[in-house]
């Protein structure tokens, strides 16, 4: 493949545009090695753009993080644009570094869309397994989980105020092996980037798309540019106020056997989600966080961060 010299003005989207291979590199050897700062920086002013431009977002409490590993644990709003996860990461990154190895764990879907998957693994995404999550935690990094996944992330709009986990606790159990503290990340306003009628959970049973997909929900939305459709297709956000808050890190005694015990691995998550709903509850509260006025777009005010 021919190599490029790029000149420093040139953006992340003006490489995009000179070299489409620049964001689809060959898979690396190491399926969690694909993480570059390089690209990161390369991109990390356009992604800030739709997250403090298009949105107004307030990122808070990000000195809760400890050094060394740890699971960050968030809940899932807005489906698969998810402005919030990109909103954390630019805080994130302004605030850390991009050299820092921070990762998010994805659903593996994201990964069969060859170029899609890719570019996302340049910006620190890895394919959602425990196995995973234990590497890069062994190897001191910042992990990412939403566990709630696409139950969360397409609740319906009138659900949007709860954290939704369903049954799932494997997260608790990845910390407690990896002796590591979860820290929990609440975000209010974000849900209301994607208007969600129905997640359409009882036709994914019925239909054996679960098992065939690996998916929980079939979605009916609200959203630019489609008008109302079926399922999880990439969509442009509505404009939204959000805030992102990072809450202070959970730890518990009891050692790597803990999370041998279902009981215990249960209570955990339920201490975990009970503290998410009690911070997003007085977020809400606040009744700031939600749908944007358009007119605010062209406002010159400038996005909050901690």
């Amino acid at each position: 493949m021919l190599a490029i010299d790029y000149p420093s003005r040139v953006s992340g989207i003006g490489k995009l545009l000179v070299d489409p291979w620049y964001w689809v590199p060959a898979p690396p050897e190491d399926p969690l090695g694909a993480r570059s700062p390089e690209v990161i920086a390369d991109l990390l002013e356009t992604i800030a753009f739709f997250v403090e431009r298009w949105h107004e977002t307030v990122v808070e409490g990000l000195e809760n993080v400890p050094d060394g590993p740890a699971l960050l644990v968030g809940n899932h709003n807005g489906g698969t644009m998810a402005p919030d996860m990109f909103a954390l990461m630019v805080a994130w990154w302004r605030r850390r570094g991009v050299e820092e190895p921070a990762y998010g764990l994805m659903h593996d879907a994201a990964f069969r869309l060859v170029p899609v998957g890719r570019m996302l693994s340049r910006l620190g995404a890895v394919p959602a397994h425990p196995d995973h999550a234990r590497q890069l935690l062994r190897r001191g990094a910042k992990v990412l989980v939403y566990p709630g996944g696409d139950i969360d992330a397409y609740r319906p709009a009138a659900r949007r105020g709860e954290i939704v986990f369903g049954q799932r606790r494997g997260f608790v159990r990845v910390a407690l092996r990896a002796g590591v503290p979860i820290v929990p990340v609440v975000s209010a306003g974000a849900h209301d980037a994607l208007y969600i009628a129905t997640d359409g959970r009882e036709l994914v049973r019925k239909t054996g798309l679960k098992k065939l997909l690996r998916i929980e929900v079939l979605p009916v939305s609200f959203g630019l540019p489609w008008g109302v459709f079926l399922g999880t297709p990439p969509y442009l956000p509505l404009p939204v106020r959000m805030k992102v808050r990072v809450l202070e890190p959970m730890r518990w005694e009891g050692g790597p056997e803990l999370a041998d015990d279902p009981d215990a691995v249960l209570r955990l998550r339920e201490e975990v989600r009970e503290r998410m709903q009690a911070a997003l509850d007085e977020m809400i509260a606040e009744g700031r966080w939600g749908r944007r006025p358009l007119s605010g777009l062209f406002a010159r005010e400038r996005t909050g961060r901690a």
